[in-house]
């Protein structure tokens, strides 16, 4: 299993969710208070491991309703993916990877991981 790791900087809290191999899956977008934080985590928990693939680098995608995973590519050509969900919008984003092939192995581990515990702060 991986960990979800709070970040806070000057009050305001984002999180990573890191594999059980350490490498991070997804960086969250920031939140005001810890609260809110803890509220994403906990969607993403509810919501990741069975949410949909929106594909928006094939021409005339077809739109799905949220939560699910928007797949993107870059002007350099590499591919990356933001999580949306249905109560707060998009509140995280994987990085880049050059193969597509890639990035959609990583949407599977995020599935698999997603309903991972918070990691220990002292």
């Amino acid at each position: 299993m991986g960990q979800y790791v709070i970040i806070e900087n000057g009050g305001r809290y984002c999180y990573n969710l890191c594999a059980s191999n350490g490498h991070v899956l997804v960086n969250s977008i920031v939140f005001p208070s810890r609260d809110e934080c803890l509220k994403s985590i906990d969607e993403m928990r509810d919501t990741a491991s069975t949410a949909g693939i929106e594909d928006s680098t094939e021409d005339a995608f077809d739109r799905i309703p949220s939560p699910k995973y928007r797949i993107y590519e870059t002007m350099d050509g590499k591919y990356f993916f933001r999580f949306i969900t249905s109560m707060a919008g998009d509140v995280a984003r994987s990085h880049e990877y050059p193969k597509k092939e890639s990035l959609l192995r990583r949407i599977e581990r995020m599935r698999s991981e997603c309903d991972s515990s918070l990691a220990r702060q002292d």
